[in-house]
């Protein structure tokens, strides 16, 4: 099997298990008996583990640019802390489950996409969004099967199928060959040099800003959902719903982003995050959530693979891995700052508040984006401001 299809399939079994996990993962949550503010701190936890892990693994990936034996490591370490999570029926397994379960994750997602680009080649990174469309289908496809699994069988049945694909995804990915021949400095001279790059520091900034209130509203919508009357398969519609319009997005970036522009699709894809999350402030039945969902497949579509794209171009080929790192490491920052606000907020007040809150916050971070990607001249000042 050719590389670029080994890469096709990886990406259909990985999200096929982040499909079943991602969107019903606080709704198992729920259903031990925790509280908002233990949803919101486990979700931060697992984003530290992100935050710290995903440079180290990505990095490690440009240090040894022969070795395949990253992606089937992480996915493996993946799936044993899927397994725990299985098993757990107290705080103590959930957290060690979280840990381990994000520990891996953090590997697979930045390293996965730097091994895309790698197999593509410098002429054809552009194209990146067609590959990761496949991964936006797979999702689609897990999340409304797994959500009416979990109608029937309760809410540790997502266990069922995310265990199996993570560990698909390890024998899938132990089979991508790799072409690097450079090798880079070591992880933190890399990110250094990297970091260093006009321009990366204050996007990453405008990233995490918007980041962190897309990590507030992710956290609890499957839970308001519930809330306003919803079953588990209405949440899996509203996941899927929002992330189907990922798939044709996705695979047209390319062309898209060549007739107007990758800076400005990924300050269309901030402003789309704010107006979901202020229409979901709004909302009183849950199929007005259904509803609303496709503009954060719009604001997914176009953030990340444009902030892909846009890190791939500013990076040398022995720092794909690295950046690719550091933009995970970036969406990890974010998640702690939103899971942990967003859980006091929803807490303290409710969770339409908690939903204002990220509208406003997501425009502040789509302006400085808009400075970063836009703003010719003042990017370098503004960089090192921030």
């Amino acid at each position: 099997m050719a590389a670029g299809r080994r890469i096709l399939l990886a990406y259909l079994v990985y999200f096929a298990a982040i499909g079943a996990v991602y969107p019903y993962l606080p709704v198992f949550f729920l259903s031990l008996g925790l509280q908002l503010e233990q949803i919101g701190l486990l979700t931060a936890i697992g984003a530290a583990v992100q935050l710290v892990l995903s440079p180290v693994w990505g990095g490690l990936a440009d240090r040894f640019p022969r070795t395949r034996l990253s992606l089937p490591l992480a996915a493996a370490v993946a799936a044993v802390g899927a397994t725990i999570l299985f098993l757990a029926s107290d705080f103590t397994a959930v957290l060690v489950g979280s840990l381990i379960m994000f520990g891996g994750i953090a590997g697979i997602t930045p390293t996965l996409d730097a091994r895309t680009l790698e197999t593509l080649g410098p002429a054809k990174r552009g194209r990146f969004g067609e590959v990761r469309a496949f991964g936006s289908l797979a999702f689609v496809l897990a999340t409304v099967a797994v959500g009416f699994l979990l109608d029937a069988q309760g809410a540790r049945s997502l266990f069922w199928a995310c265990v199996p694909f993570l560990i698909g995804t390890a024998i899938v990915t132990a089979t991508i060959p790799r072409r690097g021949t450079t090798r880079s400095v070591n992880v933190l001279r890399g990110a250094g040099t990297f970091l260093g790059t006009s321009g990366v520091v204050l996007f990453l900034a405008g990233f995490t800003v918007v980041w962190a209130a897309l990590a507030a509203i992710s956290a609890f919508y499957s839970i308001q959902i519930i809330a306003l009357g919803g079953s588990p398969g209405l949440v899996g519609i509203a996941w899927a719903f929002g992330a189907i319009i990922e798939v044709p997005f996705m695979y047209a970036f390319p062309r898209i982003g060549a007739r107007l522009g990758t800076e400005r699709l990924v300050v269309l894809g901030s402003s789309a995050f704010a107006l979901r999350a202020l229409l979901a402030a709004l909302a009183v039945d849950p199929i007005a959530m259904v509803l609303i969902a496709p503009l954060e497949g719009l604001g997914f579509a176009c953030v990340f693979v444009g902030g892909v794209t846009i890190l791939s171009a500013r990076a040398p080929a022995s720092l794909q891995g690295t950046a690719q790192g550091l933009f995970s490491a970036s969406a990890g920052l974010a998640t702690i700052v939103g899971s942990i606000a967003g859980g006091a907020i929803a807490g303290a007040f409710s969770i339409p508040t908690l939903f204002v809150v990220c509208a406003a916050i997501g425009l502040v971070g789509t302006a400085i984006v808009a400075l970063a990607l836009l703003g010719p001249g003042r990017t370098d000042r503004l960089a090192r401001a921030a």
